[in-house]
């Protein structure tokens, strides 16, 4: 079967190769998936790239060739093989997080996949275990009241425009910090507001009035650098950031008197290690939460450009290089 894989950290469009490796029978507990979807998402990347919050798990290659890691965390596929009293059967449509998506066969265990419902295409949850969760427990850890203005970093992107829809159906005021910027709804919602992150004085200007003296009451940023920072700057007294991404590879410069005299607090969120936190019902809410929201389309999910594993290269600098155009896929 094939499998994208990377022998040493770098740039993905340098280093990821596709390489035919065996098929292997599943274990006692586990099942065998045949992979359909994949998205191409900033973890992944970050993972190649060895900048990621675990390290890649390189293990030898077939007939003593170098040690290679598989790489994706998410994907959507069709149960190939189940091994015995595993609930799932030959066929049945599932979503997985694990890691080694980008391959044609995955194995893993029975309780980490969740069942598919018919209305849901294959594009759509292939997406349903990383963004989505990622932008719902960020609205849900922020507790923020109908009519409180969030700011976000990344707002174009996919993660944020999930945010902003959530965050609306909550009455929740956004602003949208952007590179460049789209063109409105029709008809436009009078209560979210796209700037562009630069110049950063202009941007500031037009924050602050759309905020009104209530102020910005908190910021998800996913850039870091001078944007993160201009939005750090924006927040009124005794506002929160929570820092989940780091699209810009460039550290935040932190006054100390942001958080001696101004009481702004600042936090990070990795997903994996938040999931770790939920009780087992809590899990199960989060899940039926998301595909509700896939199925009835209440999320934006949308796709940009579908690629063959064999054009891994092309799929990973047209995801890179596209803003706010969709997600793009990996497919057989």
């Amino acid at each position: 079967m094939r499998s994208v894989v990377f022998s040493r950290y770098g740039e993905p469009a340098d280093v990821l190769t596709v390489t035919e490796v065996p098929r292997a029978e599943p274990d006692a507990g586990e099942v065998r998936l045949r992979m359909t979807a994949r998205p191409v998402n900033p973890s992944d990347l970050l993972l190649v790239r060895g900048r990621y919050g675990r390290r890649a798990s390189f293990r030898p290659g077939p007939h003593g060739g170098p040690a290679t890691a598989p790489v994706g965390f998410e994907g959507a596929g069709v149960v190939d093989k189940a091994a015995p009293c595993t609930p799932w059967l030959p066929g049945d449509r599932v979503a997985v997080s694990a890691t080694g998506t980008w391959q044609e066969y995955l194995n893993v265990p029975a309780g980490e996949l969740v069942g598919i419902p018919d209305a849901l295409p294959d594009d759509l949850a292939c997406q349903m275990t990383v963004n989505p969760p990622t932008a719902n427990l960020l609205l849900d850890d922020l507790g923020l009241d109908s009519g409180e203005v969030l700011l976000q970093t990344a707002a174009a992107s996919a993660v944020g425009r999930m945010i902003t829809t959530l965050a609306r159906r909550r009455g929740i005021r956004c602003v949208g910090l952007v590179r460049r910027l789209r063109p409105p709804p029709d008809p436009p919602d009078p209560d979210v507001l796209q700037v562009r992150a630069d110049p950063a004085d202009e941007a500031r200007e037009r924050i602050a009035a759309f905020a009104g003296a209530r102020g910005v009451t908190a910021a998800v940023d996913a850039v870091g650098g001078p944007t993160g920072e201009l939005a750090l700057h924006c927040l009124r007294d005794g506002g929160r950031m929570i820092v989940y991404g780091m699209f810009s590879d460039t550290p935040i410069p932190l006054s100390p008197d942001l958080l001696v005299f101004r009481g702004i607090t600042v936090e990070g969120f990795w997903l994996p290690q938040r999931l770790g936190r939920l009780l087992p019902e809590e899990t199960g809410e989060l899940t039926r939460r998301v595909t509700e929201q896939l199925t009835h389309r209440h999320l934006d999910a949308s796709v940009a450009r579908r690629y063959d594993l064999a054009e891994v290269k092309r799929a990973v600098l047209h995801s890179e290089n596209d803003s706010g155009g969709g997600k793009t896929l990996l497919v057989n």
